[in-house]
């Protein structure tokens, strides 16, 4: 949602990905992606965890991270499955639906039309998508 609202960008994070922001390549694995983040706090406090400061993230004054968050938790009171249709649009992208004419090329695409996608690929899924 940051990279949305803030950067005009559609990505995230993956559950395993390669960072190269030091000199030594690095392995990040997020385990929890799929995790609703009370379930993750329920069950710290019934393994009794510590719980360790943080100055990092959203316990900083002026960023974002806490009004995304309210963003979300106002989202979950119009459908309470929004964070989880979120995630799930990330998992099933259709190159074909969007509009960067780059990745319609890089898929195999006409870049105007998205013309060219493979019939097996994509059917449009119309039973699945909800009206506007």
């Amino acid at each position: 949602m940051l990279n949305l609202i803030h950067a005009g960008q559609l990505k995230a994070m993956p559950a395993r990905y390669t960072s190269h922001a030091r000199d030594t390549p690095l392995a990040v694995i997020r385990p929890l992606l799929t995790c609703v983040e009370e379930d993750i706090a329920q069950y710290a406090q019934l393994s009794q965890f510590p719980i360790l400061p943080c100055n990092l993230c959203s316990n900083q004054a002026n960023l974002q991270r806490p009004q995304v968050k309210l963003l979300l938790s106002t989202l979950e009171g119009l459908n309470p499955q929004a964070k989880q249709n979120m995630l799930r649009a990330l998992q099933t992208v259709k190159p074909s639906h969007l509009l960067d004419q780059s990745l319609r090329e890089a898929c195999g695409m006409d870049p105007i039309t998205g013309d060219g996608m493979d019939e097996d690929t994509d059917h449009g899924d119309e039973e699945d998508e909800l009206p506007l």
